[in-house]
């Protein structure tokens, strides 16, 4: 038998008044809870943060191509360059 588990964490944040109320008018035109509001922001925050970093990677990984002599020996052979 298949049981769903939902594992929810509760978390207190402390917030200006202002940024607030903005979500409080947001939350109502949305009609969706604080949460779900607070749940979709830090979603987008973290696939920006992944984002980045993958980012970060690849152009480390473009320049040690272009700098390690080792790792473009061959594409004389194939006649390709990367990137």
């Amino acid at each position: 038998m298949y049981k769903a588990v939902s594992e929810i964490d509760r978390v207190t944040i402390s917030l200006p008044h202002t940024i607030a109320c903005e979500i409080d008018a947001l939350r109502a035109q949305l009609n969706v809870s604080r949460s779900e509001i607070f749940k979709r922001a830090l979603e987008r925050f973290i696939e920006e943060q992944r984002r980045s970093q993958l980012v970060g990677v690849a152009a480390e990984m473009a320049e040690e191509y272009r700098s390690n002599r080792e790792l473009t020996v061959c594409t004389a052979l194939d006649a390709e360059d990367f990137v």
